[in-house]
């Protein structure tokens, strides 16, 4: 719908791909006090020895939800949506951190030239193309781009402040683009290993292979000691390296409002029912006395509460309804109006504006001379109509409508600015008439009206039904009592159990997270289960949690890096009852079967199953089991004709018999393979780069101790 909306809103850098932009490997000048003194209490965090500030983070976030604001066009971001936004800003920080590091370590680095053929040249980069396109079109426009860049000192303060970021961001992705293929133009693939490659992937072996399943053995069999989880824990911690998390238990104390509430809630709402029926200006009252302002949009059947659908569109004017309860609500509607109007309007405009509309930052014209301009057009167009698409393209201050020769398409009744709204609805089609709004001065050309329907313009007032103050007092009282009753997680329990309360478990809490299970805006429950003054069984203050109080006990704490056994015994006893099974299976098979002789007499008597199949050393699955690459592997060591030991896999002890080795057919030219090779290492150099800076940098996160 253009410009009338907001000017700035539909400006040629409306797409800023903010997404892009923090999921990449932004580089370059973050943090304005990089390598400088900082205050221990302005540090949110150490990477690398690299201190980062509070307050340059902060800025940092500000500038991404102003981008974020500007990319969904949304005036105000939701709560969860700024936590979002801080959340990616840090991801940010951290990759430009690191990153930066290791392209100054390298010399890496972007040159004036370099950066303007990005933006001016014959292959701009994509984020040029997305923010110059042509919104009507989808047409990205060289010339624009040059024009807007010799303007650019003329131009709306926060357009020029969009377009530094772009230009950043561009030299970021350069830098990051060049790291990148560094990484993986450095890679060679020496012939010797693309022929084991080869060879890996085509050597054949026909092998049989027996399973002793472990479920022949039932668990309640199997015994296991300390010893045994001690074992299989040294042997295999390393395979269960963990993030920082909590486990939690709560209890929520609902604010609802009371009996006595609602009665007295209905009292007042009857009194201003009585009101409301008097009242000489429905709007204002509705204005005075609603928690929702009044709509003046005008509704067609369908639109409005069921409840009042059809007696607001079958009463006279003035009639009322109510009071009617609805979405926790007390409602009561009154109509203010009826008429005939089309659904949606369509017409053309050219915008004048002036100093101070904030439209057209180059304008010099004062209202007056901005009004004496646009008479003059108006004379124009109605004496030759014929020019007004010329007009609209040369003339309009609303650069997205002059693209379109001053099309607004069609657009809701009501969408538009009041005055502008009323004049295309009380016009003909075809007529040309001049309106001021708050833009300037519209010269505008009626083009369509759908057929006109019956609407009605209906004033209601809402009321919540909320509990009061002395119900929410009464209720934090009760969550305060229980909190300082519970001293440790077995009185908390005891109290759930005596007071009959409903328990809730969150598991595996992380520092991110901004809400837990049914619990929106819970940040302050995360902060306070990291405090690392906060110890397992401790039980927290109450919180307040818009609608809800809320009392909770530390179930568990998980710290990053190795867990110790005793957060691991529940999760590996089936791992640990499974080698101990291995090891009774292991013994009754060597005892029975020392040659593929016995192995045929005994393999029955055993419980084994017998298989045959043909494998490489790159298959997947072991027909019949699954994923077992112990037993693949084994199995590529033996020679033709051999019979291994016992094998322990995943699913079953194995007995297996190469019966056949069938060699890769030989092969000189290794080039495919060469460039297969490359190929996956250069994908891989792409996306995991950043992912390896993290895990081998040094980061001290403070972040829990600012947000």
């Amino acid at each position: 719908m253009a410009l009338i909306g907001d000017i700035r809103k539909h400006s040629g850098l409306l797409v800023i791909i903010i997404g892009v932009a923090l999921a990449a490997f932004v580089l370059g000048d973050l943090l304005s006090n990089r390598g400088g003194p900082a205050k221990g209490a302005n540090t949110l965090a150490e990477i690398n020895g690299e201190k980062i500030l509070a307050t340059d983070f902060n800025l940092r976030v500000e500038e991404n939800m102003e981008a974020q604001k500007l990319n969904s066009n949304k005036e105000n971001l939701t709560a969860d949506e700024q936590f979002q936004v801080r959340q990616q800003t840090w991801e940010q920080v951290v990759n430009e951190t690191l990153l930066l590091e290791e392209v100054s370590k390298l010399g890496i680095t972007v040159s004036t030239e370099e950066l303007d053929d990005q933006i001016r040249g014959k292959k701009p980069h994509s984020y040029i193309e997305q923010s110059f396109r042509d919104p009507q079109t989808g047409q990205f426009d060289p010339a624009t781009v040059v024009n807007f860049l010799q303007n650019l000192d003329k131009v709306d303060p926060q357009m020029k402040q969009r377009y530094l970021q772009i230009e950043k961001a561009i030299k970021e992705d350069r830098l990051n683009t060049k790291y990148r293929n560094l990484i993986a133009k450095g890679f060679y693939v020496p012939k010797a290993f693309a022929k084991r490659d080869y060879e890996a992937r085509n050597t054949r072996v026909k092998v049989r292979y027996y399973g002793a399943p472990y479920t022949s053995i039932s668990d309640s069999l199997v015994k296991v000691t300390d010893a045994d989880y001690e074992k299989f824990y040294n042997e295999n911690k390393h395979k269960y390296q963990q993030e920082a998390s909590r486990d939690i238990e709560y209890i929520a104390f609902e604010v609802l409002p009371s009996t006595e509430d609602r009665e007295k809630i209905n009292q007042e709402v009857q009194g201003l029912y009585t009101e409301f029926l008097n009242a000489e200006n429905p709007a204002s009252f509705v204005n005075s006395t609603s928690d929702e302002r009044y709509d003046s949009t005008w509704k067609k059947k369908g639109t409005l509460p069921f409840q009042l659908d059809s007696i607001m569109f079958n009463s006279a004017i003035g009639a009322a309804y109510g009071p009617f309860i609805e979405n926790n609500m007390f409602m009561m509607a009154r109509l203010v109006n009826v008429q005939t109007r089309p659904d949606s309007l369509r017409a053309s405009h050219i915008l004048i504006s002036y100093t101070g509309t904030n439209v057209n930052p180059n304008t010099k014209l004062t209202k007056e001379q901005a009004k004496a301009k646009a008479d003059s057009i108006l004379k124009v167009v109605k004496s030759t109509p014929a020019s007004f698409e010329q007009l609209a393209l040369t003339m309009n201050d609303d650069q997205t409508a002059a693209k379109a020769l001053g099309d607004l398409n069609w657009f809701n009744d009501g969408a538009m600015v009041p005055p502008f709204n009323n004049a295309v609805l009380n016009g003909k089609v075809g007529d040309i008439t001049l309106v001021e709004t708050q833009f300037g001065f519209h010269v505008i050309k009626i083009t369509g009206k759908t057929a006109p329907v019956k609407k009605v313009r209906v004033a209601i007032v809402k009321r919540m039904i909320e509990a009061s103050s002395k119900t929410m007092q009464d209720i934090y009282t009760q969550a305060s009592q229980f909190a300082s009753e519970a001293k440790d997680m077995e009185s908390f329990n005891k109290l759930v159990e005596a007071k009959k309360l409903t328990k809730r478990l969150a598991e595996r809490i992380s520092p991110e997270q901004n809400s837990l299970p049914g619990l929106q805006q819970a940040r302050q429950i995360v902060i306070w289960s990291f405090n690392k003054e906060t110890e397992k069984g401790n039980v927290s203050p109450v919180f307040d949690l818009e609608g809800r109080y809320l009392v909770a006990v530390l179930k568990e704490i998980r710290e990053k890096g190795t867990p110790p056994l005793d957060q691991l015994k529940e999760f590996i006893e089936p791992l640990v009852k499974r080698d101990k099974k291995a090891e009774t299976l292991i013994a009754k098979i060597d005892k029975s079967i020392k040659s593929i002789a016995d192995l045929d007499k005994s393999y029955v008597s055993l419980g084994m199953k017998a298989d045959t199949n043909e494998v490489t050393f790159f298959s997947a699955n072991l027909p019949g089991y699954g994923k077992e690459n112990e037993v693949i592997g084994t199995l590529f060591t033996m020679k033709q004709g051999q019979m291994s030991k016992p094998v322990k896999g995943n699913q079953a002890v194995f007995i297996l018999v190469a019966d056949q080795v069938i060699p890769a057919a030989p092969k000189d030219d290794l080039t495919a393979e060469k460039r297969t090779l490359i190929s996956a290492f250069r994908s891989r150099a792409q996306r995991e780069p950043a992912e390896a800076l993290k895990r081998k940098a040094e980061i001290e996160d403070n972040r829990l101790l600012f947000f």
